[in-house]
């Protein structure tokens, strides 16, 4: 018996028209032998149209607007499903469709057109979005929802879900919230490098929410450099795997350093707390990678024109970005100051214990992903927004307090402050009891070695006295003979230090060997400390190093062909201390 249902309040399921069931919507009755149209001139009462064929659902992207539809339809016996786009319905697009097996006689595809276009009206509807992480709910009071593997707000979880397909990233949880925990107390608790690590994990969906709130929080990029038995990977790993698949593949977590710049942006827009893992440097091949950290650390693409020439809209995002590799991500740079309170490099830590330890950590990350963020996030709905707020605030005064007093603190204070933030809300939500303090101290530690990185004065003084040393056969020194022809300068002894005149043009060219492509930002730091021996205003001075004699030696060190008449020429002077320079005089 064939029993006929109004669509209006019910879907149209495949399995029930295969078993008899007819669906009437309007003039139209779709039925298991095909689509009908009422037509009282027919004996019947009804016109063929076509084979049986319906929308499943419609979807649409919350961020794009778009919205695509689950065809069904029958073809050669059995159904087949296909996404299309909503506009694809209308009469002179959905004829194209045939190429796919969908029955579209000519004289027929108006009335089909119709039908899908009211039929999909009554469809199951499901919404995705592909950006993820902090964003505004369009419906209610445009609160900050999480967007997770589903949306969840202060009320829990809601129906929008990511679209894991044609977004970035796959979020959907796997495994056991309990194993991940338990493999969290036993393998990570106690060891401050891996405590920091998860921390800084945890710390990604922090930076997202108070980048909404505030504009002078940067996306938080951490390096970690080393050799490869250190377990730098399954470190950054295990920092991602509370949000997601903790892998390179399918869309994980983790992803690589090898690709384009713009792929990279591309991939990170409009991600407000997922924390990825750009894996081994060294498979980049860009020169010089200044550029790139200080647009991933600001969170903003460069402004860049379509096809088209009208202004393309700019990629934004703030997030914990966990970069792994066997050199220091700061030779890649021109070393300039802003670079290392903005990027965070721990280097030469021992991040697991043995290759037992990575590998039972790693085998249970692999299994168990994407409850402890999605549990971390709701708990800190449930106290509400200003929980982080608050938590900040009080942790940055913790970190001043323990900082060394530099120009920098405060700044590296609010950073490092996020991490605790992070810590805190964490064992708060799954009772993995993080220390903060280890954590705290670990940081410290990791801080006065990035004082030593910062003080770019200090390190490029002593890497051209290492040159002045090992290359000493170039530099005239009073009192002795010299007959290389390859001149860089001349020492001087004076009564409490030396006076090292280097050649202008030599100076320049050795620091920007040494990465420093701005030596007039080393130069200023040097006069300041009264390092360099000037004339007046200006940072050099006018030296005699050659004589008279030695016009084609001045020449070949000038690199010109004709050398002006006076014997003095522009030199930059450093004041060494005795004790530097004693042996080699």
């Amino acid at each position: 018996m064939q029993n006929t249902a109004n669509v209006t309040g019910k879907y149209i399921n495949r399995e029930d028209i295969e078993h008899g069931q007819q669906y009437k919507i309007n003039d139209f009755m779709l039925k298991p032998t095909g689509l009908y149209i009422k037509d009282e001139q027919r004996q019947t009462g009804e016109r063929w149209l076509c084979d049986p064929l319906f929308i499943s659902e419609t979807v649409q992207n919350l961020d794009t607007k778009d919205v695509h539809l689950g065809l069904t339809y029958l073809y050669k016996g059995s159904y087949q499903n296909i996404e299309i786009g909503m506009g694809q319905i209308s009469p002179n697009e959905l004829q194209k469709l045939m190429a796919k097996g969908v029955d579209l006689p000519h004289e027929s595809v108006r009335l089909i057109a119709t039908f899908l276009r009211k039929q999909q009206k009554f469809a199951p509807h499901r919404e995705k979005y592909h950006l993820v992480g902090w964003h505004k709910h369009e419906e209610g009071d445009g609160e900050l929802v999480f967007r997770h593997h589903h949306m969840i707000g202060q009320g829990g979880v809601l129906r929008p879900e990511n679209d894991s397909e044609n977004g970035n990233y796959e979020l959907a949880p796997k495994g056991e919230l309990r194993t991940w925990c338990e493999m969290v107390r036993t393998h990570v608790r106690g060891h401050a490098p891996l405590e920091t690590i998860l921390a800084t994990g945890f710390a990604s969906a922090i930076v997202g929410y108070l980048a909404r709130r505030y504009d002078d929080v940067d996306t938080f990029v951490t390096h970690l450099a080393g050799n490869s038995t250190q377990g730098k990977t399954t470190a950054a790993l295990l920092a991602v795997s509370p949000f997601g698949m903790p892998s390179q593949r399918k869309k994980g977590l983790g992803k690589t350093w090898n690709g384009t710049t713009n792929a990279l942006l591309n991939m990170l827009g409009g991600n407000y707390g997922i924390p990825i893992v750009l894996d081994e440097l060294s498979m980049n091949n860009t020169e010089s990678l200044t550029d790139v950290l200080y647009v991933l650390a600001s969170g903003q693409e460069k402004s860049r024109l379509t096809d088209t020439i009208q202004q393309r809209k700019q990629g934004t995002w703030a997030l914990g970005i966990i970069s792994t590799g066997e050199q220091s991500i700061f030779a890649r740079t021109n070393r300039n100051i802003g670079l290392t309170v903005r990027i965070f490099e721990l280097s030469q830590v021992q991040w697991t214990l043995s290759a037992h330890h990575a590998d039972a950590i790693r085998s249970v990350i692999q299994d168990h992903y994407g409850h402890a963020g999605q549990t971390f996030i709701e708990n800190i709905l449930q106290a509400g927004h200003d929980r982080i707020d608050e938590t900040w605030k009080r942790c940055q005064e913790t970190c001043k307090d323990a900082l060394v007093d530099t120009p920098f603190r405060d700044r590296v204070a609010k950073k490092y402050a996020i991490i605790l933030t992070a810590a805190e809300l964490a064992n708060e939500a799954l009772d993995i009891d993080l220390s903060t303090e280890r954590i705290l101290g670990f940081l410290k530690e990791q801080e006065e070695t990035a004082n030593d990185q910062r003080d770019i004065g200090l390190k490029a003084w002593r890497q051209i006295i290492e040159r002045v040393i090992e290359h000493q056969n170039h530099f005239k020194i009073e009192g002795r003979r010299h007959d290389n022809q390859k001149t860089w300068g001349k020492i001087f002894d004076r009564e409490d230090h030396f006076e090292v005149a280097i050649l202008k043009s030599v100076l320049e060219r050795h620091l920007k060997e040494l990465g420093y492509d701005e030596p007039k930002v080393v130069l200023k730091e040097w006069r300041e400390r009264r390092w360099l021996l000037t004339e007046g205003d200006r940072p050099t001075k006018r030296t005699r190093i050659f004589e008279a004699d030695e016009t084609s030696e001045r020449k070949a060190a000038l690199g010109q062909s004709r050398v002006p008449r006076k014997l003095e020429d522009t030199t930059y002077n450093l004041r060494v201390e005795r004790q530097e320079l004693e042996e080699l005089m």
